[in-house]
């Protein structure tokens, strides 16, 4: 994010996709090591030179065995990353765009090591089965309601109503460290197999 002689690379996650290469979890921080956090940053500031960027911009790379490969590049505000990056950093990238166009400043990150780990995850539940899939079924969800303490996940938006068998779901959930998100979204998705 920024304009050009000032870009300030953002908090890096994760992301997993379905079969259909559909985002299906954003994690928050990465797993990726120190040292290709700070490879992919110092990229990102490049790219965001050569654009030259005036905003914000989300880029996708693969690891390819330790070498990152730039997958994509959007010039917009990406749709998953922002809440993710703001559950686990409290970086709201709105307000950094609003500070940039208005010449305000604010908005810094936190240290690494006062960050939450999140797992912010789509999910279909039929009688069957819970899947894990991409965004695109809450495009094709009923109306969303937000909930907080959603079967155990902090926060959730849903088509979910007591009784009903088939619905989708966006699951939030933060703890303080990566091993102890992901243990607690598998309660929470076994809370709702109980269910």
């Amino acid at each position: 994010m920024g304009r050009p002689g000032s870009y300030k690379p953002l908090q890096v996650t994760e992301l997993h996709f379905d079969q259909a290469y559909d985002c299906k979890r954003v994690l928050a921080p990465t797993a990726l090591a120190p040292e290709q956090v700070r490879q992919f940053r110092e990229l990102s500031v490049r790219i965001a030179g050569l654009v030259p960027l005036t905003g914000l911009m989300d880029i996708e790379v693969i690891d390819d065995r330790g070498t990152l490969k730039v997958l994509e590049i959007d010039a917009r505000l990406p749709s998953q990353t922002p809440t993710a990056v703001y559950r686990s950093s409290g970086v709201n990238m709105l307000e950094l765009l609003y500070n940039l166009f208005t010449g305000k400043r604010g908005g810094a990150e936190r240290d690494p090591a006062g960050l939450q780990a999140v797992v912010y995850e789509h999910i279909r539940v039929t009688p069957d089965r819970i899947e894990t899939l991409g965004e695109r079924i809450a495009a094709a969800a009923g109306p969303l309601k937000y909930h907080r303490d959603f079967f155990g996940a902090d926060e959730a938006l849903t088509d979910y109503r007591p009784g009903c068998r088939s619905w989708s779901a966006t699951l939030i959930v933060t703890e303080n460290d990566r091993t102890r998100a992901w243990e607690k979204r598998c309660r929470v998705l076994e809370n709702i197999r109980s269910r």
